[in-house]
């Protein structure tokens, strides 16, 4: 015997339905590919892996240092897409994680890889009330008695294993002298400030710390003394007490997290608490500078997924040390912050026929963002007439308009 049901009651039902589907019809997945040539080979290549924040997709490098490695992120709101982060990680070197915020089909130029050997350490946790220092480079660590737990939120007790690394900055004071803290830094280029500000910092020193199986204790953390050799150098100027902002990288998006300030001690040194496993930066904010807006082509192409890596520049125009950098030109087009009146070098990376090309370039930075920015267009050569717009073709590495092929007499083919 069949049940009847009233028309209103169905359409009830036919409602409550359709609420148990994903009403998000805007909800999008972007795909996207990081093309790297890592600048090194061998075992240490293969021993290297690249991954995916978002997804956990990860590849090994090759032995000649390249890779590819094919990237998703799902994205409820098309309009407003997320920072997402990827990380190059190698046993016994501190873990590289970088930020981009993902166009989808477009593919990522990843070079210029350095970071620092971890130093890891066993100690006796101290008991009730004591502290046990542990020293690296010039930055010091503080285990306080309560400073680990376990994961149930116990205090640990008996022995601790930790891996730590530490950066100070400093500019070197001979330009005949390199330091490679000061070239290959943590830099926080995206950032998420207390007061949702967007700054433009520069890293002075960084600590990282690895507690192995432990936690810090977030009610009590571990103490840091960071220091900065030449602190104010790089600004033309001493740092106030105000020159104290902390930051945490997120690990999965590789955005640096404003945390509680520390206290700015003898100018060069800053005294705060880790309160979480990871990479902790003191970095200073920079008021006055300008803005150096790239535009990268292949042909006519616009290229949206080139790296940017800015440096500033000694008596003997070598780098001396990192302004800026960054993953992606959105649209073509990427700005980098620069200090006002530096003279800087910049170098930019793209994915060029599937494999990683570079150029290198000068500009003097301009008074602004504003009415003065500087502009400056890079054209790598086209690769085939895909590259070209138009009734443009490809003809050694240039896009040849009808007009100047009829002048020149080039016929598309006759490469």
């Amino acid at each position: 015997m069949c049940k009847k049901y009233s028309s209103a009651l169905l359409a009830l039902a036919l409602i409550s339905l359709a609420g148990c589907g994903d009403n998000n019809t805007d909800h999008k997945t972007i795909r996207f590919k990081l093309v790297g040539d890592l600048s090194f080979s061998g075992e240490k290549a293969s021993a290297t892996k690249v991954f995916c924040a978002e997804s956990g997709a990860f590849t090994v490098v090759n032995r000649d240092g390249t890779f590819e490695l094919s990237c998703e992120i799902d994205v409820p709101d098309p309009e407003n897409i997320p920072v997402t982060g990827f990380s190059i990680e190698y046993p016994g070197l501190v873990p590289i994680r970088k930020s981009i915020r993902p166009v989808d089909g477009v593919s990522y130029a990843v070079s210029r890889w350095r970071t620092k050997p971890l130093s890891t350490r066993t100690f006796a946790i101290p008991k009730a009330q004591a502290s046990h220092l542990e020293e690296i480079n010039n930055d010091a660590l503080t285990f306080h008695w309560n400073s680990l737990v376990t994961e149930d939120n116990s205090l640990a007790t008996g022995e601790a294993q930790v891996s730590m690394a530490a950066w100070d900055t400093s500019i070197p004071t001979s330009p005949y002298d390199v330091s490679l803290e000061a070239l290959y830094p943590p830099f926080p280029v995206e950032v998420q400030t207390n007061d949702n500000s967007t700054p433009y910092l520069r890293t002075l020193a960084a600590v990282y710390l690895d507690v192995d199986q432990l936690l810090v204790n977030p009610d009590r953390g571990v103490d840091f003394e960071m220091i900065n050799e030449h602190a104010g150098r790089p600004f033309g100027e001493k740092l106030e007490s105000t020159d104290n902002r902390v930051f945490r990288q997120d690990e999965r998006t590789g955005v640096f997290v404003e945390q509680k300030e520390g206290i700015l001690v003898q100018s060069n040194k800053l005294k705060g608490e880790i309160s979480e496993s990871g990479l902790w930066i003191w970095a200073k904010e920079v008021s006055s500078f300008g803005c150096i807006d790239f535009t990268v082509k292949i042909g006519d192409r616009l290229v949206e997924g080139a790296q940017f890596a800015v440096y500033d520049t000694n008596e003997i125009d070598s780098d001396q040390s990192m302004l800026y950098e960054t993953y992606g030109s959105p649209g073509g087009t990427a700005r980098l912050k620069v200090p006002v009146g530096e003279q800087v070098n910049i170098q930019i990376w793209i994915v060029w026929d599937n494999q990683i090309k570079t150029v290198r370039t000068s500009d003097l930075a301009p008074e602004n963002c504003t009415d003065k920015p500087s502009a400056v267009t890079i054209i790598f050569p086209c690769i085939t007439t895909a590259d070209c717009t138009g009734d443009s073709f490809c003809f050694g590495g240039m896009c040849i308009t009808p007009e100047d092929a009829a002048i020149f007499d080039i016929h598309e083919g006759d490469e």
